[in-house]
């Protein structure tokens, strides 16, 4: 009986955490890739600069 138990806890266990480690693993990606878009600077680049300086 002590076998069954322990199998049907394990079961439990792995049915809570695989889904909240899922969305944890997606949550720590969307951050990761929104800081990473933060980061990003635009640039302009004036065309006619470009061609007085030559």
């Amino acid at each position: 009986m002590g076998t069954s138990l322990l199998l049907a806890v394990t079961a439990l266990v792995t049915l809570i955490a695989v889904p909240a480690s899922r969305d944890l693993f997606n949550a720590v990606r969307e951050r990761n890739e929104r800081d990473g878009k933060q980061r990003l600077v635009p640039i302009l680049i004036d065309d006619e600069c470009v061609r007085r300086d030559r």
